[in-house]
Order: structure tokens, then sequence, then C-alpha cells
């Protein structure tokens, strides 16, 4: 039985009360214009970002905030003129605030104003000496250093700068006494901090300031990844960013808070009508934003019971487990026969986050029941002891989804989910409390999640310390089952305990008892914004809420994920999250099923973020009543870019880069496949680079949730007769891909014909180079993988023994490692390369290229060497078929060609690293690839990055110059490689030029399945044996002793921005 859902952000509004004052209102409009502009601009849409502040300018024509944060968003726009004067204006209204001051200081040190930043900073230490961050801006001076290391003698940030300081000054005494006090503060751990921290000390002691000094920057980058250097660095420098910190509070008018309506009690009326015998099962069901379905289990033996969405078919199924071992969808299929042991507990769980949910099952052990996509399943056995109670959480907010369960002793397991398919049991959270129930949730609204627990019947709190210890405090109260629910909107979930009679303690620290038995379903029955109750004891009955006050208002949220052609997430979201702003509140819910409920207190939702469970975020700022929040298909994980500079010094996107060299890419759920080659080369036209003041102007960018190894980058000028065309071949072929070749034709031709699979005419649509894709083949369950499609080429009547390349012109939408997981798990149809046929003149065809592989990414030349002698008649047609999703533009055929060409080496100027932002990513249609528009730059933490060491900001030619060597820059999101090569005389008369673009390296994306997706390392070299390697494999270059990281790649990312950003 399917019952029918559809994806909806609903918000009822609930308005002031009417004794509110006019005066209440216009504090009420500018705290929450103060929210949205903040949003908009964490979100990257300063347009909308603009108005907001426009409207609180009118507004607060003096507050301080509305004009540095416009210079904000000027600063964002690269205006840097015009940051710097709306900054100015803040400072007139209140001169040498700390965060203004800061801004100005960083717009002056954009501007080349080296001097003026000095004062600014200097003049705001004057007039705030207790300032941390502002003598942290200012960490070059000694004296700033030591101030700040008085003031917080446990930093180790600070102090370990301080350190480098007085060694580049050569004071001695002052370096090795603070040595020694970072060794007493017991942060030099492990064999390698201990080693430069030794190799400093001796260096000291021999007069060697410089080398000291490089031993402490060794010690510095390997504290880095430790939460002592983490939490330090945030308390010196403020929350990690971009360019730009926005100011979050007024700075010089106090606007009181509304606070959420204080709510002692509510009340629960039994609604008679909904009585029903307890012989059967149910469960409440949301069918649809307007209706709710009560669904009754048939099986007299079923015990448990739960909605799931079992084949991703957006139609919500009710899952069962029966007191014989049964597991069953009621009305369809059973997926788990019964053994004669009863199941303990059903969970709802994408182990493997591959885009649909399996089940974690306890009967007689704990186990998984994997969904193989084609509606059957298969046991998965873990190391895992027999469970109950078990809840999906991620305890780490790492973004791979945990179970916390209670095993037969009554002690917490937590199933830790590592990724790529692998999980692990630990009994180290909470290991002396037993427990006979528990609950996951937000509790203090952190944005980590919490455990609710019973202990003898009373109910405990863990809250999560963000460092994998709780602190715990009792509730109390008795009871039997525990839940959580935001029982009176007012922001914050209370507790329900279940037993005799059901118990709620509500976040404000009062109590409320109701006289009815038995277990509790939280759900809103009648839709009308209250959280009501279904209970099931000796009767099932349903228990409606009255009388939350309108003040509290709530959001409804369900997502809903793309079918056809996508499954990169289970259709109901389970194990993504959803963060909403309101008002100045802040919460965050792991989405467990079909509906989240969200109370908001006296406000509106501002803004709501949704995580997927596969990692991509989905922001919407002011979300109106009944919104449709739908997934978009956003491509995650890809290449880095190739853009090119214009005559007007704007960016234009030319295609992707270093297809052939993924790192821990899955093929299917175990094989990760050699890395057979890792240089990659391009053709850039005529018309997309142009010379401006003796320079050529590119960029290798990166967008994607990825991070990039390039060791070397390098172009070179085809200069070529007028009316003769250049190509290179930019397939992906696996095992071996091709060699770089140098097409010239002087004979490109276009078919006569051209039908697709149906027998449509599609001629028209691949004559040019135009925009018009050929599409039209039916997609798959799974992105990147369709039905089987072709399209058919009529040559026309050309001699048969010319040696004929076909050169096809498109894109390929990819899968990724999970849809490649997800895929290989049951029977779905493998992803095919290209295959290339002729016809025979019989009425068949012959297979001429079996493994012709496929385009390598975005705006791609495939050619089609057609082997000598494949024709057997004048009349030569050509068939090139695939499921894969990939779109060709233009089609045309050649013969070899005697043209003249001229190479020309093109000499690499300079290279520097830097930080772009994320351009907005556009298509013009279905058919087409996602493009960079490079004028809308968008700024902000895009993904949550892979942790680890990236190269610093600054120049890099040094490392991407030099042949390959495997001293190489790595990239992070957001970043950009400006190249600058010297521009080359004009060709010669009757000649144009033409452009390759070489580039060696490795791509590593954030997939869930990739392995060792969650860091930077295992850092990749050339003659690795495999991915992951042994670490005895690892070669001088890529060791933290090699000069590089200490002059390089001293960059250290965590995913912690993404994380907080919404905070």
């Amino acid at each position: 039985m399917k019952y029918s859902l559809i994806l909806l952000l609903a918000c009822t509004t609930v308005g002031c009360s009417g004794n509110d004052s006019e005066s209440h209102n216009a504090q009420q409009r500018a705290l929450r214009n103060r929210t949205l502009a903040l949003a908009y601009i964490d979100s990257g849409m300063m347009a909308e970002a603009s108005d907001k502040l426009a409207e609180l300018e009118i507004a607060l024509p003096d507050e301080a905030f509305v004009y540095a944060n416009q210079g904000v968003v000027a600063l964002r726009q690269n205006k840097l003129e015009e940051a710097g004067t709306l900054l100015e204006k803040a400072n007139v209204i209140l001169p040498n605030q700390p965060e203004v001051a800061l801004l100005r200081g960083e717009v002056a040190m954009l501007t080349g104003n080296f001097t003026q930043a000095e004062t600014i900073l200097e003049e705001a230490i004057m007039a705030h000496p207790e300032n941390i961050h502002l003598r942290w801006a200012r960490k070059v001076n000694i004296e700033h250093l030591r101030v700040i290391v008085d003031s917080i003698p446990e930093n180790i940030v600070a102090r370990l700068a301080l350190i480098k300081e007085l060694l580049k000054e050569e004071i001695f005494k002052d370096a090795k006494t603070n040595l020694d006090v970072l060794l007493a503060q017991e942060v030099v751990q492990g064999e390698q901090a201990q080693g430069l921290f030794n190799g400093a000390l001796a260096q000291i002691e021999a007069g060697q300031a410089r080398v000291a000094r490089g031993q402490v920057i060794g010690l510095d980058n390997v504290l880095k990844p430790t939460r002592a250097w983490q939490q330090s660095l945030l308390e010196v420098a403020g929350p990690p960013g971009t360019i730009g910190h926005p100011i979050r509070a007024f700075i010089n008018t106090p606007i009181p808070q509304r606070l959420p309506t204080e709510i002692k009690t509510v009340k629960f009326t039994k609604d008679v009508t909904s009585i029903k015998p307890s012989n059967k099962k149910r469960v409440l069901l949301v069918e649809s934003p307007e209706q709710i379905a009560l669904v009754e289990v048939e099986n007299q033996f079923a015990y448990t019971v739960m909605p799931i969405d079992w084949n991703n078919d957006r139609k919500v199924d009710v899952l069962y487990g029966t007191t014989n071992g049964v597991v069953a969808i009621e009305g369809g299929s059973i997926l788990l026969e019964g053994n004669g042991e009863s199941i303990v507990a059903l969970t709802p769980w994408d182990a493997d986050q591959d885009g649909d949910l399996d089940v974690l099952v306890t009967r007689d052990s704990t186990f998984l029941l994997q969904n193989n996509g084609d509606e059957t399943a298969s046991i998965r056995k873990l190391d895992s002891p027999i469970l109950k109670s078990t809840h999906i959480i991620d305890i780490d907010e790492d973004g791979a989804v945990d179970v916390v369960g209670i095993g037969q002793d009554g002690k917490l397991v937590l199933l830790k989910n590592e990724r790529s398919g692998v999980i692990n049991a630990d009994h180290t959270v909470l290991p002396n409390v037993e427990m006979e129930d528990l609950t996951i949730g937000d509790f203090n609204n952190d944005g980590w999640m919490d455990i609710a627990y019973l202990v003898s019947g009373a109910a405990w709190i863990a809250e999560n310390n963000h460092d994998s210890s709780f602190s715990t405090r009792r509730i109390g109260g008795s009871g039997a089952t525990i839940e959580a629910a935001d029982i009176n909107n007012d922001t914050r979930l209370d507790l329900l305990l279940g037993g005799e009679q059901l118990e709620i303690y509500f976040a404000n620290e009062t109590t409320q008892t109701i006289d009815v038995a038995g277990t509790v379903q939280i759900v809103d029955a009648d839709l009308d914004g209250d959280v009501d109750l279904a209970m099931s004891g000796t009767e099932f009955a349903i228990w409606h809420q009255d009388g939350t006050p309108a003040e509290n208002e709530f959001q409804k949220i369900i997502l809903e994920a793309i079918l056809e052609g996508g499954q990169r997430n289970n259709a109901l979201a389970v194990g993504g999250f959803v963060e909403v702003s309101a008002g100045g509140t802040y919460q965050k819910h792991l989405i467990t099923g079909p509906l989240t409920h969200i109370g908001l207190g006296g406000h509106s939702a501002d803004a709501i973020r949704v995580v997927w469970p596969n990692g991509v975020p989905q922001e919407v700022i002011e979300p109106v009543p009944n919104q449709i929040f739908t997934e978009v298909q956003i491509l995650k994980g890809s290449c880095p870019f190739l853009a090119t500079s214009n005559e007007d010094g704007s960016w234009e996107f030319v295609t992707d880069l270093l297809w052939r060299s993924p790192l821990g890419l899955k093929i299917n759920a175990q094989t990760v496949p050699p890395i057979a080659a890792t240089q990659d080369w391009v053709k850039v036209r005529s018309d997309q680079l142009k010379a401006r003041d003796g320079i050529y102007e590119l960029a290798v960018t990166a967008q994607l949730w990825e991070t990039h190894f390039i060791d070397e980058v390098k172009m070179i000028a085809i200069d070529h007769q007028v009316g003769t065309e250049i190509f290179v071949d930019e397939r992906f072929v696996a095992p071996v891909p091709p060699s770089y070749k140098l097409y010239e034709y002087d004979n490109v031709q276009v078919p006569v014909g051209a039908t697709d699979q149906h027998g449509t005419d599609v001629l028209q649509i691949i004559l040019e180079r135009d925009n018009k894709r050929l599409g039209g083949f039916e997609k798959g369950p799974y992105q990147g993988i369709g039905k089987d499609h072709f399209v058919e080429l009529n040559l026309g009547d050309i001699d048969p023994q010319l040696q004929i390349d076909i050169l096809a012109q498109g894109w390929i939408r990819p899968t990724d490692t999970s849809i490649n997981v997800a895929s290989s798990q049951g029977s779905s149809p493998a992803p095919k390369a290209l295959e290339i046929s002729v016809a025979d003149g019989k009425g068949g065809w012959n297979i001429v290229i079996p493994n012709a592989g496929f385009p390598a990414g975005k705006l791609k030349t495939s050619i089609f060497e057609i082997p000598k002698g494949s024709f057997t008649t004048n009349k030569c047609r050509v068939r090139i078929a695939t499921n894969l999703e990939i779109y060709w533009d233009r089609i045309a055929f050649a013969t070899k060609s005697e043209a003249t060409v001229e190479t020309i080496p093109i000499t690499l100027q300079s290279a520097d690293l830097g930080y772009m932002g994320f351009p907005y990513m556009t298509r013009i249609d279905d058919d087409a690839p996602n493009i960079p528009n490079y004028n809308d730059i968008r700024f902000g933490q895009a993904w949550r990055d892979l942790e680890g060491y990236y190269t610093r900001y600054g120049p890099v030619e040094q490392l991407v110059s030099g042949g390959v060597d495997d001293r190489y820059v790595i990239m992070n999101a957001g970043d950009a490689m400006y190249l600058q090569f010297e521009a080359l005389d004009p060709p010669k008369d009757g000649y144009i030029r033409d452009y390759i673009f070489f580039s060696d390296g490795w791509v590593k994306d954030g997939d869930w399945n990739t392995v060792d997706s969650r860091t930077v390392n295992p850092l990749p070299f050339h003659t690795m044996s495999g991915y992951p390697y042994a670490p005895e494999e690892r070669p001088a270059e890529l060791l933290p002793s090699h000069p590089d990281w200490q002059e390089y790649h001293t960059r250290y990312i965590t995913p912690a921005p993404f994380r907080d950003v919404f905070k």
C-alpha cells in the first residue's frame, strides 16, 4: 500500500498580538531585516543583502552596523573604493569600533595602503587595548603578541606566533621560555611534534635563529589539526571565513529581542472518534500537506512499525517486523523471512549513503538489511552487539550518519559510520551509564546532536561537548520510554516519558502529566501546527493539542528528492538535516522521517538550510507559506574548471580539467581502479583567449566539493592555415586513456543524415556547435545512467577505403562514487562506455571500437578513429551507442590531412593562488551542462571541505612550472590559480592560432563513498602503487620535513565553517 508524498516547505505565520505598539513593531521589522541581511550575506546573495540593508538605512540612519555591512557587501563584490567609503561612514558614527576597524584595515590592505592599514589598527588598539582580535591583526608586532599571550596564556596559536617573531629578532631567551611553556601545557604530543620541538630547542642553544624558526613553523603546522590549536585560532582570530566578516549585531541601537511565549502547560484532548481497539499496530502517515492517513498493519504478529520509502518512489510505505522475525512492507513484499525470533528494533538508515534507505534490524543479532535498489534486500553482517532503541545520529557532525543504540548490558553502543561503507562499533560513549531507552535531538540548540535517556526510569540529557565527550544532567520523572519534540513551539525540544502515564518535561523546566498509558507517536494529526499524540496502549487514540498560544509559530518541512535520473538521495532525505534561523534563534534537526516539525517561538522563519544526505546544501531565505522545497540537481563533484580572461578583464569558462585522475573513486561497491594517467589536455580556441597587455591570462578554478592537486601546467600555441581545424582527443577511456595527439583537418564534413534510437531525424541538432544538444533518451533511476540509446550517422557516398575520423563534441553528466556503489548492488544496468559500430551492408552492424570511453567532462571533443577497411560499401553509416547521459552538440567527420601546423611553446610568467569564491552555476536547459558564471561570484562556505593542509595564497609558479615532480599546488573549493603566460607575436598571414592547455595532477572529491574522502591525506604521487597506499611508499617531497610544508602548504582547512555558518 502506498501513500503519496509531495515536498513542501509550509510555514504558518501568526502575527503579534493587537496590543503591540507601533514602536515595538518597528523594532521587530528592523530586527528581521538585520537577520535577513546577514542571511543573504552568508548565502552570497549580495544584491538581496543590499536591499535589506537599504531598508535598514531608512529605519536606522545612525546605525553603524548598516554602513559597515554595506561595506562588507561592496568588499565581497570587489568594489574596494565603495567599501572604503561606507566603512569610513560607519567609523564616523562610532570611531575605532573594533569590528569596523578590522574591516577598514582589510580594505586598506587590499588596496595596497599598508601604512594606512597599520594606522587604522593601531588607533583602534589604543581605543580598545583589551581587544584580542585587533592585536592579532597586528601579530607581526612582538609587543601585541606579548599582550595576547599574557591575557590568554593557554592560547597555543598566539604563543607559537610570538616564538616565531622572537626568533626573527634573535631574542633567544624569551623564545626558549615560551617553548618551555608549550611543553608544560602538554600540547606537544606525538613523535613528529616532539622531534620538531627538540630540534627548535637545539638550534636555539646553537644560536641558529633561522633554522630554529623553521622548526617552530614545522611544529605549528603539525599542531594545526589538533582541537587545542583550532580553538586557540578561533579565540584570537574569530570565526573562519572569507573576505570581509559581516558584523552580527547592531552596534549603537539597542533593540530588545522578542522572547517566545512562556507556556507552562498545554492541553491535550482525546479524540473519541479516533479510538480503535489494540489488536493491530497502527501508524499515522502524512499523506499530503492537507491530509493524514491512519495505516493499520494486518499481520497479527506485527511488533514494531514505522514509515519508510523503501523503493524510492516518493510514496511512503509502512515497514513492520513481527514476533516471528519477519520484516515486510505492509501490502507489499517480504524483505526478510522469519526465523522464529522476534524483531526487536527497525531503524531506517542509509548506512552506505548511496541514495536509498537500508534498515538496521535487531532480532537474534543486529545486522543491516541492505537495500539493493531493485526492491530486493541483502543481509550485511555488522560487528555489533544486539541493540535496542536504535536511532540515527551524526554524533561528530562529520556528515556521515551514525547510529546509537542500547546493548543487552544497558550500555550505549555507537555504530560509527567511517564512510565508504565502513561501520565500526564504539563502546566509549557514556561508558558508565546503564540505560533503558534513549532518543536524540539538539537539546541546547548549539547545532550538535545530544542524547536523552532513561536511567531507572528517570530522564537524563547528555549534551554533546563537540569533542567525543558529553556532559550529563538529570531531568527526573519516571517512564519506560522517552521521546523528544517541541510540544509548545518555543524553539526548544521537550521530553515525553511514556509509561503508566505520560509525563512532559518542558525545556523551560516546567512539567505536565497526562493520564494516558502506552507508547506515543508524535505527529500533527490535525495539521494545525500543534504537536498531537497518537497513543497505543489498551486502546489506540489520538490526543489533540489545544491551546498553544498563537504567538508561537511553526514550520513544517517535507523534503522531496529527485527521482528520475537522480537517486543521489533517498526520497525522504532521511539522514540529512535542516537548520532554521528565526529572529536570532537557531535550530538544527536531523531528518528521520517524512515530515520535520519545527517550533519558531514568536518569530517567522528568516532562513532555512537543508543539507541533503549526499552532502549538498540548499538554502531558502525568507521562506513563504506553502513554498515548495525540492531538491536542486547540483553537481557536487567533477573537476577543476579552466577559465580565460576577456579583454575587459572578466572571466569566461572554457572547460574542465583532470578527468583522467580521480583519487579513491569507486566503480562499484569495492573496486577502486588504478590511475593510468595524470596528464590532461584541452583545446582553447582562438576566440577564447586574447592577449591583454602582452599577457595571456587563464585561471584554474575550484568550485565543487573537491581537493585538487596540480603538479604542472603548460600551454602551447598551434598556428594552422585559415580554413583548417585542429583538435585533440578529450576523452576518458579506461583502463588506458589515449595518448596526446594533435589532429589537423582541412576537410571537416557533416553527415547527410542522422537519426536516434527512436528513428527520429536529429540531423539539424548535431550540425553545428550551437548549444542545441541531442538528448531525447529515457533517464534511468540513477544520475548519469540512462536507457540504451544511440545516434546513427549517414556519412553519405564516400570512399570506404579512406581513414575516417568521427568528431563528436558534447558533454557527459557523470555518476559519482555513491551512485556507482548503489547501481552495483542490485540488478540495475551497469554503465556502458561508448561503442562505435559501422553498417556491414547486409542490414547488420560490426562493432569497430567496443570501448570508446566517454567525453572527459563539459564541452569536450571525442575523436573516434574508424579503423581503415571497416566500411564494406561506399554507403557509410556509423552508430555511436551507450547508456550514459551523454549529450552531443555537434558531430562531424573528416579524413586525414596534410595541413601544415606550427607548434610554439608559451612561457609561464607567473602563477598565483588566491581566493575567488563560487561562481553561480547555470544551464540553459535540461540537456545542457551547468556552467559557472564568473560575473556572479558568491562567497562563504559552499561545501564540507576535506580537512587538511592546503597551499597558502600567493605565488606558486615554482610548484607548477618545474615539470612533473610531485611538488604541487593543493587547492580547496573557492580557490583559483591565476596564470599569466607571455603573449606571442601574431601568427603570420594566412594562419590562425589555437592553443592546447596541459595540466597534470589529481582530483579527490568529498563523496561519502570515495576512499578517504574526509581528509586531504593520503597525498598522491606519480609512482604510488594504488590509492590509498602504504605509508612507507610516500616520497620525500610529501613528508612534513620537506621545505614545501614550511613555505607553501601551511593553510589548514577544516569543515567547521560549513558546519557553523548558519548558527
